[in-house]
């Protein structure tokens, strides 16, 4: 392996949990730009989302990121999963990808998949919110109408990248799990913009907010935005009002802290975290019967 090699996180998975551990060991933003995921042998949907966001941090103060992996299967799923071809203005990895877009000919051949897609418009939705109500449906067993309020959920808080940022473009990902009434999928969005306590602190109503643990606990309640309007502000909090139905789980990362929402108890933990841009959400769903 080659380059400036960066400081591992000892972490064997990526996803929404763990992605702030190797964070904060690296810190490739100010450091090297380096990320060394040389120990890493499962990548998640979340992890992905947020890795992407990573590399475009980087890129915003200059640095090219080296995504430094050398485990065969993991530098395959990436090839199969998008990262290769999402983040190459942004980043390269060490050793090279072979055929960065040698999957793309499989991009939506999969249902159990969505590849890491970029998303710069609400035009880029609907194809990806037939795929995950088609899974929910026919994979994990849920109702015609509570697949719908899942997309639905999920169509608005990807909006919100387009309705609180200017020229701002986020990033949607999807995986199922397991088999049977083992069955979960695993949703991960995550954005470029401005992050929670920015875009509320515009509304005079919530110019007040002092961090970002606090912006997220308040952008989850029914009507909080940074709008004046009774009728925004709805996506997080339908979104958790969905897990907790579902016996599912969300995780809200904005800028330095992260809340992490379980189905068996209606509150969130929080969690200081290394600073990152824009929002990362994390959605999981288990399968209704087998």
């Amino acid at each position: 392996m080659t380059g400036n090699p960066a400081k591992k996180s000892k972490i064997s998975k990526l996803d929404s949990v763990t992605f702030d551990a190797m964070l904060e060991a690296q810190d490739p933003v100010s450091g090297t730009g380096t990320i060394d995921l040389s120990d890493i042998r499962l990548v998640t949907p979340a992890g992905m989302v947020q890795l992407a966001v990573l590399c475009h941090a980087c890129a915003a103060v200059g640095k090219t990121c080296v995504i430094a992996i050398d485990d065969e299967s993991v530098r395959s799923y990436l090839g199969r999963a998008g990262l290769g071809a999402m983040v190459e203005d942004v980043a390269t990895f060490d050793p090279p990808l072979s055929g960065t877009f040698a999957y793309e000919y499989l991009r939506g051949s999969n249902q159990m998949l969505i590849e890491l897609t970029k998303i710069s418009s609400g035009n880029d939705l609907p194809e990806l919110l037939d795929q995950i109500v088609a899974v929910l449906r026919q994979r994990l067993r849920y109702a015609k109408n509570d697949a719908f309020d899942v997309a639905t959920a999920v169509s608005e808080i990807c909006q919100n990248t387009f309705d609180h940022n200017e020229e701002a473009f986020g990033f949607l990902a999807m995986q199922v799990y397991g088999q049977g009434a083992e069955r979960f999928l695993e949703i991960g969005v995550a954005d470029c913009g401005d992050g929670l306590a920015e875009t509320l602190r515009r509304n005079p109503a919530h110019k007040g907010i002092a961090s970002d643990f606090e912006a997220i606990k308040r952008s989850a309640q029914l009507g909080v935005s940074e709008h004046n309007d009774p009728t925004r502000g709805t996506g997080l909090y339908h979104l958790l009002e969905i897990a907790y139905e579902h016996e599912g789980s969300v995780q809200i990362r904005s800028g330095a802290a992260k809340v992490r929402f379980r189905f068996d108890k209606r509150k969130g933990w929080g969690f200081n975290v290394p600073h990152l841009q824009g929002v990362q959400i994390a959605l999981t769903l288990r399968s209704k019967s087998s």
